[in-house]
Formats: C-alpha cells, structure tokens, sequence
C-alpha cells in the first residue's frame, strides 16, 4: 500500500501544516464538489420561496405555478417559469415580500428585457390571478421556521376557535332568549311603559297602555324560571360573555394570546388562565344542558359544584368542549434551550397543548469543530415520554414534511419541532437552505418524525422521514467534473458529516489544500475512512471546488473524522429505530431510557394554598403534590371518593380510607406527573402487600 505523503499524514493526525505541498483553505470559497452546481440556489428550482396566504396550507411557489399552468398553451408555462424564477430571485434578496410586491417589481423587470412585452404582461397577470391573494412569498432563512410554524399553527387554531366561538355564541344567544322569554311574561315588563315602549312609534296613540297594563295583571302567570334558575342562566351568560379564549361577536373582552417566546411564560400563562378556563367549560357543559331543558337541579348542582369528586373535568359535555381551546406555541431559539429545556419537558410530562419550535442556528461548539449533536438531546427525551409528537428537520424539508408539520399541530397533545435554519455565523454567506440540506444528507442534522397519534405500533408511530438513502450509512452521489488537463473525472462517493463540517469557516484550520502534483492514491475519501477500522498511512481527502469552477484536493484533520463517526453512530441508533428487525428492541430501550433530563424548578401553581415541601412530609403517609395535577382524571377514575377536584380542577387526596392500598398504588404508577406519593397501607391485613410495597417503593 502507498503511504501517503508524511506532510499530509502530519497534517491529518496532529494538525500540523509544513512542507510546500499543503496550502491554507481559509477565505478560498471553497465548496464540497457534490454541492458546487447549488452554490447559486436562487438560480435552480426547488420547494423555495414559500406562498403564506391567510386561510391556506403553505404551499411551494414551484407547485403553485405548475398547478397555474396545468393546461396551459406553452407560451404561458415557458413566461410563467420565467416569471417563476424572477419571483424566486427576489423572495432570496428580500427574505420575505408580498407577493404583490414581488409581481410588481417582476413586472418593472419584464418592461425592461427584450422580447414578448405584451405576452409577458398578459402571462403576469394571468400567473397572479391564479395565486393566492395576500400572500407573501418566504425564502429559506433564519426566521423560515417559526414563521411557518405560527402561519400553519394559526390555521388549526382557526377551526378550533371558529368551533368553540359557534358554540359560544349559539348558547349564549339561546340562554339570552330564555331570559328575554320569562322576563317578556313578568309583572315589570307588563307596566304601562314598558308596552308602549315595546310597541312601534306610530301605533303608540292608538292604544290606552294604562288599561292595557291593569287588564294583563289580573291574568294569573304560570310557571316562570324562577330565581334560583335565573340568576344561573344569568351567571353562565356571564361568563360566556366575558371569556377571553376565542373572540366573539358583540364581546369587548381582548382575547388572550397564545404565542410565546419563553416556554416559563406560557407556562405560567397556562396556569393562571387555567381556573377561567376550567369555568368556561363548566359554563358551557352547563349552558347546553339549560338551553336543552334538561338540566336538573337535584343531580346536576351537585356535579358541576366546584370541588366534588366528579367536577369539572368528568361532567357531562366538558371533555369534548376543552379540545377546542386554544394550544400554546412556544418559539424558541438554540440559545435560550438550556435554560428553557427543564420547563418544556415539564409541560409535556403534564401532557399540555404546547406546541414548541426549538430552533438551530449552529450545530458546531465554539470550542471544537465537534457538532453539539446529530440527534437533538430534547427531541430524543421527548420520544421517551410516549404521546409528544416529534420532528426533527432541517429548514430546507419543511415544505415537503408540510402534511406531517400539519398533523402534529392538529393534534390536541403537545409536539416538538426541531429545526436546523442553516443560517450558521461562519457559512460565508451561503443559501440556509443549502447548509440545512447538508446537514441532512450527511446525517449531522437527520430527519424524523414520531407521530403518537399514527397507530399503536412503533413502525407507524416513527419513521425516517425526509433522508436520502435511509438504509445506508452515508448518501451516496455521482462526482463529475473537468480536471486540469480536460480530461472527464466521474466517481461515486458519500457525503459525509465531514463534508457538511468543510461548509463552516471555523474548520478552516482542520483543512488543507494538497497541491496537484502531491495527490496519490493514499489520499481516500472520508467515506471510505469512516467505512475501513485499518486506516494505517491512509488521510481522507475531499474534492472542493472554487467559485470558478476549480476543483481541489483538501486534507481533513483527525478532529473532523472522529465528529463524522459520532453522527455515523447516532445515524445507527435512528437508522434501529426506524427500521425492523432485532436492531428494533434495543433501540427503542435507548429511547425509553434516556439520560436523565435536569430537574425542573417547580412552577407557581394557581391554587391558594401550596403543598408542603416533599422533604416535610412523612414517607409513610400518603399523600398528593396538588400543585403538579395536569388534571388528566386517571386517578378519579380509580376511586372518585379517595380522590377528588378541588376549585381549580386539580386532584387533592380527600380520603385515604376510602379505597384499598392497591388503587392508591395504581393511582400513583398512573400519575403521568407523579404527583401521587402511596405512603405505606392502612389496612395490614390487605391481600397482596408484599408486591404493594415493593411497586411502592419504586415510587418513592
């Protein structure tokens, strides 16, 4: 075997750069061959710009003008594509543009070339009349994600808060007729005053509302509401009036928002509007049953009364009111996660409606070219909670994962979105597009979603969506180009972490450019590296190309390799996780047993009173940490006597002697918060308590 050059070889394992056959790369604009045909993306068709238009699914600007000129003469496909690509150029200088905007300035364009004018004014206004009215167009940058995010989030908050809105509006309308009804048949609507006010102007002369009043009063009134029922049906017209979750016609109530920037924010937000919310829906449940007839004061006053063990969330109509509430987007971006992780998974351990977009700008350490991961730490501590939609992708897929990004938002749980925008600081200036591309195809930043909602088995909850070649280590392409002697070079290769890792500025000391005359055979690609444990006199070296054109031999240091082999095995693990077979179970017990996340700073709760500290109660007493209740009723379900509601809709422990150990220890092994402490049984005679103890003990 040929040993490759010691200058290189040097290079390679310790870094260190003599001789005249290596040369500096820094300030060189040199690209990975396999992505130097997309250095200019702005000049190639792709799923960029994005048509944002109120009341649709975001939708490619490409697939827009296909659908335009579906059927068209071909006059007007070859001026739209035209058309296409000037729209496309000013979507990438402005970042973000009406569509308006962007016509107006193509059309200023077109008056200026040569050619068709009068054909490409007619296929300008034919192309615009076929798009979406106020529309912007959204080239893939920094802020691409969470302004995709709050657009499609902003449409499934629309159905749902145009359901609960109707239904507000319907029953507060029929409870307001009810009122209006018993008050029309009552004493002090039936005064002389009131008549004549409720006749029309020019009939008032015609009638003697003073004789008109005594004759009505001796006829004897039957039935009425009564006080009791209407000073409730005043009350829940009230509350229907004042809410402030959806907005409705006729209400000056400023409805909350529900976009966030801090995830410590929304989940306070949450907690203090949770009571109002918890009323409105008692309100609502109650308001059907009196607009129907048949609420009954007997059993009803009971069970929708604030603190009895089946109020409010296991009431008759409540369930199926909350889902329609709003979710809470929280926008995040990598910078504040650490701090923001611990309050984030708190919220999906209580399985609330947050739907959080954890931004990447930069995958590299500012210490050492080593990426700060290839699977997101928060994404993977997500997957083991079980019922948190997940998407990991890069800026670039989000307009061909749309139908997944849709479901997870449609959906009532909490999801996750992470996402790299590639707008690093040290990319030179290139497309976020293409550098979230690379980090996708060369699995530093790979693609999957988990969709709890899917199906029962873990094949249809999880899949590799969006990677290139999911069944291989590394993509693999076709290299062409024209070396200096013109002659026609081709070869496969992979593209690999190390060849995402060249696009970053701050690598620039882990590379070196070998001169034409010191290339040899010794000098392998990364692939192949990575792919052979004997390695011995071998360096991996990448073709580069120049912004002309020029391609290049480029020596990789030993720091790059060794991150490539990281993401190689964390490529494994999702590839296991994604796949079928024997890989499967073991993968997923990595998943359901990740490294333990930081403890989260508990939140003020809303209650009045706070439990006492964990560290001051008796480990032998049971007891429940009210202030961590998500409310999910598991435990009522249990026993509805042991446990019960309080005013704000979270579980207290009313009565331990009121059920056996067993349900307490159910109960609390059925804790999604784990909020339930099963202290020690009350009963020693209890069959089973040998195995009681030991799951109880396992709870502590």
């Amino acid at each position: 075997m040929q040993v490759a050059h010691l200058d290189e070889l040097a290079f390679h394992l310790i870094g260190r750069r003599a001789g005249e056959s290596l040369g500096a790369v820094a300030g060189r604009s040199l690209l990975p061959v396999a992505l130097a045909p997309y250095r200019d993306i702005a000049a190639l068709r792709h799923d960029f710009p994005l048509l944002l238009a109120p009341g649709r699914p975001a939708q490619s600007l490409a697939a827009a003008v296909d659908a335009a000129s579906a059927g068209a003469d071909d006059r007007f496909a070859g001026q739209a594509r035209h058309l296409e690509k000037a729209l496309r150029r000013l979507a990438a200088e402005h970042g973000e543009i009406s569509l308006d905007e962007a016509f107006r300035l193509a059309a200023a364009q077109a008056d200026n070339a040569a050619g068709d004018a009068e054909g490409m004014a007619d296929s300008l206004a034919r192309l615009r009349a076929a798009l979406p009215a106020s529309a912007v167009l959204a080239d893939c940058t920094r802020g691409l994600a969470g302004r995709l995010l709050a657009h499609e989030w902003e449409e499934a908050r629309h159905v749902r808060a145009g359901r609960l809105a109707a239904l507000i509006g319907s029953l507060a309308r029929r409870l307001d007729d009810i009122l209006k009804a018993d008050y029309a048949a009552s004493s002090e609507a039936l005064t002389a005053e009131r008549l004549c006010a409720s006749m029309g102007a020019a009939q008032q002369d015609d009638f003697d509302f003073d004789t008109m009043a005594r004759l009505l009063a001796r006829v004897p009134r039957k039935g009425g509401l009564g006080e009791r029922r209407k000073q409730r049906i005043s009350g829940l017209l009230d509350v229907l009036r004042r809410q402030r979750f959806v907005a409705i016609s006729g209400s000056a109530a400023e409805p909350y928002g529900f976009v966030f920037d801090s995830a410590a924010v929304a989940l306070e937000a949450w907690q203090t509007r949770r009571p109002e919310a918890l009323a409105l829906a008692r309100a609502l449940a109650m308001a059907r049953l009196e607009a129907n007839g048949d609420y009954d004061e007997a059993r009803h006053d009971a069970l929708f009364a604030a603190g009895s063990a089946s109020a409010p969330l296991n009431a008759p109509g409540m369930q199926a009111v909350l889902r329609d509430f709003p979710d809470y987007l929280v926008l995040l971006d990598g910078t504040e996660l650490a701090a923001q992780a611990p309050v984030v998974l708190q919220a999906f351990g209580a399985g609330l409606p947050f739907k959080v977009l954890a931004r990447h700008d930069d995958l590299l350490e500012s210490t050492a070219p080593v990426p700060t991961f290839a699977v997101d730490p928060l994404a993977m501590t997500a997957l083991s909670l079980g019922e948190v939609f997940v998407m990991q992708a890069g800026a670039s897929q989000l307009a061909a994962l749309g139908p997944d990004l849709r479901a997870g938002l449609a959906g009532r749980g909490p999801a996750l979105y992470t996402v790299f925008s590639g707008a690093g600081p040290e990319t030179g200036g290139l497309s976020p597009y293409l550098v979230s591309a690379a980090a996708v195809e060369s699995r530093a930043f790979p693609s999957f979603v988990y969709d709890p909602q899917a199906g029962t088995a873990w094949a249809e909850r999880f899949r590799l969506a969006g990677n290139p070649q999911p069944e291989a280590p590394w993509a693999e392409h076709t290299l062409e180009w024209q070396d200096a002697a013109f002659h026609r070079q081709s070869v496969r290769q992979d593209f690999t972490a190390v060849e995402f890792l060249a696009l970053d500025a701050r690598m620039a000391g882990e590379l070196a450019g070998i001169a034409p005359q010191a290339w040899n055979d010794a000098q392998v690609s990364p692939g192949e590296m990575l792919a052979a444990p004997a390695t011995e006199g071998r360096v991996p070296a990448l073709p580069m190309a120049d912004a002309e054109g020029q391609v290049h031999r480029v020596v990789a240091g030993a720091a790059l390799l060794a991150a490539a082999r990281g993401c190689q095995a964390r490529w494994k693990l999702l590839q296991a996780l994604g796949g079928a077979g024997a890989a499967r179970p073991a993968a997923e017990a990595l998943v359901a047993a990740p490294a333990p996340a930081p403890e989260p700073e508990p939140a003020p709760a809303p209650a009045a009173a706070e439990a006492p500290a964990a560290e001051a109660r008796d480990p032998d007493v049971s007891w429940l940490d009210t202030p961590r209740c998500s409310s999910c009723g598991e435990c009522l379900n249990i026993n509805a006597k042991m446990f019960v509601y309080d005013a704000n809709g979270q579980a207290t422990l009313a009565d331990p002697a009121a059920g056996s150990f067993r349900q307490m220890v159910e109960a609390a092994e059925g804790c999604p918060v784990a909020a339930i402490h099963p202290g020690k049984p009350l009963d020693a005679k209890e069959s089973g308590l040998e195995d009681l103890l030991k799951r109880a003990e396992a709870l502590r």
